[in-house]
């Protein structure tokens, strides 16, 4: 999906748009030197639409002098880049802690990196935001020294996530057809792809013949499972494997899926398996970390370690048509309740307006 930006120029435009009267007692810039369609691009539109829908005059900064009140950065726990305005930082979640590393040494790198990060961040920040009240706790388990200054802003799926047919000339430039088990997300080992390629392999050869496995996200650092588990696995020769989106095809993607599996260990929030409740799809999610608090009784849960116990979900979810009719209704209803208006009063929060 292509998300709307405010143009990264090298000077500062202030935004107008917003159904509120707007607040002028604060000004507030975002830091909106990030990568287009990344995770933080992602972030800082959501936080803009909120911002509009709050009242709340915001402006894009790049470089240069800010001038700004506060500068919000989405970066994860970035660190101020320009003297003068009072700086909110974001921690989304703990997962560099977690023992999913390739190697003890580079485990040990990560840790060491995040604990250094998350301390430059704590001094220099007037403000943290993170994006659940799970995400939240955990940060402060290992930081209890941000209790005060921690603040909940949760995130919601872009309205332009909602039910309806798939466009099928987008599904057939992806060479894909309608009805398949989708999972979106970086092929990284804490979001557990792998086990669900197990799970899904566990499923009775009819049912995985409908219904072929499709991965969307970044898989640089996958190659070598990918091919351990199609050796494993064999045959597997039908997953798919999708790095690149076109615009507008996220959405479609989502359209298309017969069934969204989310078997993640670790989340912040998890706005992929959200924009699939959104888009009326059923979803299957790991029972983990801030996963129950955002997708609520809106979704099946499973074990994400226990690839049989995921691969039983996975089939009644296909299968079971009651099941699936009762996820399709109360999907859109449950992203319904995260959106622009609940995260504006958080940020107002935040920046005690």
């Amino acid at each position: 999906v292509t998300f709307s930006r405010v143009g990264l120029s090298s000077t500062m435009s202030m935004h107008h748009a917003s159904p509120e009267p707007m607040i002028p007692e604060m000004r507030l810039a975002f830091d909106a030197r990030v990568r287009p369609h990344s995770s933080f691009a992602r972030v800082l539109t959501l936080l803009q639409n909120s911002a509009d829908v709050a009242g709340i005059p915001w402006e894009a900064w790049t470089d240069g002098p800010c001038s700004a009140d506060v500068l919000w950065s989405t970066q994860q726990a970035a660190i101020p880049p320009v003297e003068g305005p009072r700086f909110v930082a974001s921690i989304y979640d703990t997962n560099p802690l977690m023992d999913v590393s390739r190697s003890f040494l580079s485990r040990k790198w990560n840790v060491w990196k995040f604990h250094r990060n998350v301390r430059k961040c704590t001094r220099l920040a007037w403000k943290i935001s993170t994006c659940s009240e799970n995400a939240q706790q955990n940060i402060l388990n290992y930081f209890p020294s941000m209790a005060g200054h921690l603040f909940t802003v949760p995130l919601f799926a872009d309205k332009d996530f909602s039910p309806g047919a798939p466009e099928p000339e987008v599904l057939a430039k992806l060479d894909l057809q309608s009805g398949y088990l989708l999972y979106v997300g970086a092929l990284r080992k804490h979001k557990n792809w792998e086990t669900l390629v197990r799970a899904w392999a566990q499923l009775p050869e009819p049912l995985r013949k409908a219904h072929q496995l499709v991965l969307v996200g970044r898989a640089k650092r996958a190659q070598n499972a990918l091919r351990k588990l199609r050796n494993e696995l064999s045959p597997l020769d039908s997953i798919k494997v999708i790095e690149d989106i076109p615009d507008g095809g996220l959405l479609e993607l989502y359209r298309g899926a017969d069934l969204f599996c989310f078997p993640s260990l670790a989340e912040g929030f998890g706005l992929p398996p959200l924009e699939a409740l959104a888009c009326g799809i059923p979803v299957v999610s790991s029972d983990r970390t801030s996963l129950p608090e955002i997708l609520g009784p809106a979704a099946l849960y499973a074990d994400p370690l226990d690839a049989d116990a995921l691969s039983k979900v996975l089939e009644r979810g296909l299968m079971d048509g009651r099941t699936r009719q009762f996820l399709s209704r109360t999907g859109p209803e449950r992203a319904a309740a995260w959106n622009p208006e609940r995260t504006g009063r958080a940020m107002k929060e935040l920046l005690e307006l």
